[in-house]
This record gives C-alpha cells, sequence and structure tokens, in this order.
C-alpha cells in the first residue's frame, strides 16, 4: 500500500470518527426530544384523564355502564343517588331496576340497542332503592371491542318523575280551563295586535260565526265603524303599556249583518319584558239590557208625568169640592142662626150630623191631599229631635184622663223632614189613644238601635184588630174605627210616609189586649 492510500486511508478514518460523532450528538438531541416529549405527553394524558374523570363525577344526568348481561359496572354520583345503589360496594343487575310492568317493554328495547347500536328517547319506570318508583328517559349505546363484538353498553338517564306530574298536572289545568272557557255565557276572544286568534263558543253563537270563519278575521271586520274608532285608542293605549286593562260598550256586526251591543273588557297579556303577546276579552251581550233600561227610564218619565197630572187633579179636585163644602157649611150655620127658634131638638141635631158630615169631607179632601204630595217632597235633611217632636205631638192630642202616653226609652236624633214626621207620629198616636176601651189605657212609645234602620213601636192595651184585618188597614179608604168620624186615609199616609224612608211598617195585636204597629226608618 504506497504512502498515497495510507494518507487517504487515514483522512477517511477522521472523517468516519467525526460522522460517528456527530451522529451520536444528533441521536442524543432526538433522545433528549423524544423523552421531553413522552413526559409531556404522559402529563397531558393525565390531566384529560382528570379532566374525565370529573366530568364524569359532575355529570347533571344519570351515567350507567354495564356489561352485556346487564351488570351494573360504573355509575356517577347522580346515578348513586337516583337508584340509591352502588356498583362498588354491592352487585346490581338492571332487571333489579325495571319497573315489574315495564319489564316486556324493556327486554325488547334491549333487544334494539343491541340489534341497532343505540336507542334514544326511551322512557320507562324504574325501582330505586330509597325514592320509590320513577319515571326516568334514557339515550343508550353499545360498546364494541375490536372485532366490532358488543361487549357492554352505556347509558344516560334522565329523573323526569317531577316533569311527568307536572306535565299532567297542566294538562289537567288546561282541561279545566277549557271546560271554563266553552261552557262561559260570556264571550272569549283572544287576539294578537287585531287578529282573531282564537274564540269560545259563547263568542261564536253570539255573532252567528263559526270559529274557523272568526280566525280568518280581524276585530275591525266585527266592528260597528263608529265604534271601532274608540276602542282602537284603548288597543292601542293597552300596546303601548300606558293602560293594562280597558271596558267599553260598543256594537259588533253579525253574520247576517244586524248589529248586538256588548260590553267588553280587555286585558292584555305580557311577556316578562313587558311587551304584548295577546290580548284577551270578555264580551257580554247587553243588547236586552239597553233595550230594558231604555224601557224602565221610560217607564220612570211616564210615572213621573202621570204623578204630576194626578197630583195636580187632586189639587184641582179639592179646590173644586171645598169651594161648595165651605158654601154649604155657611149656609147651614146661617140657617141655624136665623131659624134657631123654628127648630126642634131632632132638628138641630139633623143640622149638627149634617155639619160633621161637611167636616168629614173637608177631612177626606185635606187626607187625600196630603197622601198625594208625599212622595213629591224631599225627605228632607234636617236634625230632627224625635224626643222633642214627639212630646209636642202628645201636648197638641186630646188625651182623656183616663189615658197614660209614655215614652219609655229617650228617642234619638234623625235626618228627615220635621212635617212629614210630625203627621206620622201624630197619626199613630192618634189611632193609640181612639182604641182605649179600658178604663185605665196606657200606650207606650219605644225604640230599638239597629244596624242601618231606626226601629220604632207604639203600642196600646186597647180593643186590637182581628188579625185577618191587619194588612187591610193600611189600604187606603179602610178604617176600623168610627165610621162617621174616620177617613181611612190616616194609616195609609203613615205606611207611604215610612215606605218613603225606605221602612217597613207592620202590626201585631190580640183582640181585646190591644195593638202595637212596628216601623222602621232608614238612618
Amino acid at each position: 500500500m504506497s504512502k498515497n492510500e495510507i494518507d487517504i486511508l487515514k483522512k477517511a478514518l477522521v472523517r468516519e470518527r467525526e460522522a460517528r460523532k456527530q451522529a451520536e450528538k444528533i441521536l442524543e438531541e432526538k433522545s433528549r426530544e423524544l423523552y421531553t416529549l413522552s413526559r409531556k405527553l404522559k402529563h397531558d394524558l393525565n390531566e384529560t384523564t382528570s379532566e374525565l374523570k370529573g366530568v364524569f363525577d359532575n355529570l347533571v344526568d344519570a351515567y350507567v355502564l354495564m356489561d352485556i348481561k346487564g351488570n351494573v359496572l360504573k355509575m356517577n354520583d347522580t346515578a348513586t343517588t337516583l337508584f340509591g345503589y352502588n356498583p362498588e360496594n354491592e352487585k346490581i343487575n338492571v332487571v333489579k331496576l325495571i319497573y315489574k310492568e315495564d319489564m316486556a317493554y324493556a327486554m325488547q328495547s334491549f333487544s334494539q340497542l343491541v340489534k341497532n347500536g343505540a336507542f334514544s328517547d326511551y322512557q320507562a319506570r324504574v325501582n330505586t332503592k330509597n325514592n320509590g318508583v320513577r319515571s326516568v328517559h334514557i339515550n343508550a349505546s353499545i360498546i364494541k371491542n375490536e372485532e366490532g363484538k358488543p361487549i357492554g353498553a352505556q347509558g344516560i338517564v334522565r329523573d323526569i318523575t317531577q316533569q311527568l306530574a307536572n306535565a299532567l298536572k297542566l294538562e289537567e289545568q288546561q282541561k279545566q280551563l277549557t271546560a271554563i272557557v266553552n261552557n262561559s255565557s260570556l264571550g272569549i276572544v283572544l287576539t294578537q295586535y287585531g287578529k282573531i286568534i282564537q274564540t269560545n263558543k259563547a263568542f261564536e253563537e253570539m255573532l252567528s260565526y263559526s270559529k274557523k270563519e272568526l280566525q280568518e278575521k280581524e276585530v275591525q271586520d266585527i266592528s260597528l265603524a263608529e265604534d271601532y274608532s274608540v276602542s282602537r285608542g284603548l288597543m292601542e293605549a293597552l300596546n303601548k303599556g300606558e293602560i293594562d286593562n280597558f271596558s267599553v260598550n260598543k256594537r259588533y256586526v253579525k253574520n247576517d249583518k244586524t248589529t248586538i251591543w256588548a260590553r267588553t273588557n280587555v286585558a292584555a297579556v305580557r311577556d316578562k319584558k313587558g311587551a304584548i303577546k295577546y290580548q284577551v276579552a270578555l264580551v257580554e251581550d247587553i243588547s236586552e239590557d239597553l233595550k230594558l233600561e231604555k224601557e224602565r227610564k221610560q217607564l220612570i218619565l211616564d210615572l213621573e208625568r202621570k204623578n204630576r197630572d194626578l197630583n195636580d187633579f187632586a189639587h184641582i179636585v179639592s179646590h173644586d169640592l171645598k169651594s161648595p163644602l165651605r158654601g154649604m157649611d155657611t149656609l147651614i150655620n146661617w140657617i141655624q142662626e136665623d131659624y134657631a127658634s123654628a127648630f126642634d131638638e131632632k132638628a138641630k141635631d139633623t143640622f149638627r150630623m149634617l155639619l160633621n158630615k161637611v167636616d168629614k169631607m173637608d177631612s177626606l179632601i185635606d187626607g187625600i191631599l196630603k197622601y198625594s204630595s208625599i212622595d213629591k217632597t224631599d225627605k228632607g235633611n234636617e236634625n230632627v229631635n224625635l224626643q222633642e217632636l214627639v212630646t209636642s205631638v202628645i201636648d197638641i192630642l186630646h188625651i182623656p184622663k183616663n189615658v197614660l202616653v209614655n215614652i219609655k226609652n229617650p228617642l234619638p236624633n234623625i235626618k228627615g223632614d220635621t212635617s212629614r214626621l210630625q203627621q206620622l207620629f201624630q197619626n199613630l198616636l192618634n189611632n193609640a189613644i181612639n182604641a182605649i176601651d179600658k178604663e185605665k189605657g196606657l200606650v207606650y212609645v219605644d225604640f230599638e238601635d239597629n244596624k242601618t234602620h231606626w226601629k220604632f213601636s207604639i203600642s196600646d192595651n186597647g180593643k186590637g184588630i182581628a188579625e185577618v184585618y191587619t194588612k187591610k188597614i193600611f189600604e187606603i179608604f179602610e178604617s176600623l174605627g168610627d165610621k162617621d168620624t174616620s177617613t181611612g186615609i190616616g194609616l195609609s199616609i203613615v205606611k207611604k210616609i215610612v215606605e218613603f224612608y225606605d221602612g217597613d211598617i207592620w202590626v201585631t195585636s190580640k183582640v181585646g189586649k190591644g195593638t202595637t204597629f212596628h216601623f222602621t226608618l232608614k238612618k
């Protein structure tokens, strides 16, 4: 080997050593990188496993892992709480959890799971250790090995017991609401910005439209044009949130183009932000009510006119009757004076009877005037001291010496018209005094304070009234007293005054024992 060849070989060996060192250096760097990467992957894997475990343990829904035979291998905390079992401490098969009546359905669903690899929206009942029977919703899938053979299954289980109970309760409430709406005598309409969304049977019958026909219309289509402008303004205020409800009387156009008057109450249905979602209207047909109200007003006007006419007639008749009565009274007195010496006692008695008849006729005319004018006078707002008023009435009455009139309790002050109240007590006291047929006559005035009325009573121990006459005596021109002196108007005037003050009057009596007149006056 020549020197030149030896030099070339040496150089080659030097290059080979340098190349080996370079390769070893590269290999060392790559090994270091690989080690660092390996450590990082292991850390990331542990971190990911920890994160997955956290997700598994904190899953809101229950998670169940089982083998292909149904033996539970794993449950998360939610599943353990739901079922009451822990597979780490006890063996459990899903068959034990299936509700007996749902067994066939469960087996059929499990076969479908194995065949199709997954199912969703499975709903059934399960037995739990502590919570009784629960309703659950399950989404499940099959777990397979590398060869594609099913080796287990996993499922997400959600407890829907309360959800189903709430849905059932809501359904029942909806049925009740539907029954109320459908059987309501009021028309009910649901609208959205003027468009009719829903109606009930009463509203459909009210306007003679079908539900479908109404749902194709707007409120404007069934409203009379001149009335709609008013309700439209209120509806705009409702939509703007200025008001939450309103009531309006308006006319609706029926299917046959006739109209009805209806009272419409509209309320807003708003969302959580206060925006309008719907408007609900309750509609009541008031056409007949308005007709009756119109007739009532006309009847009142007619009655007022007739009362005025009767009152005028009473005054005219009394004037026309009293003039000849005064003339008769004067002539009789003149005859008695001028021919006193020519008449015997029988003739004088006849003239006295004639004058009594004239006086009775005069009293009768006065009574008719008083009777006809009672409801023409304002009830009055005087503060009347009844104690003083009744005392003064007693003082002016002719009371025989054998009769005692006594006010049992101090009488109250009441609001009213003094003259009317004086008429009332004077007539009743006079009747009581005239009814006395005992050697010792007693008349009592008493009262009670009721919630809304004063209750008075005037009692006597006189001859009494037979029960058959106790109601008849309040009728005009009916009298049980002396037909020659009694006009039969006094008690009818009393009754009219009592009713004028929103009270009642009645009588209790026993023949031979006495009579009590009871009456009330509104406070």
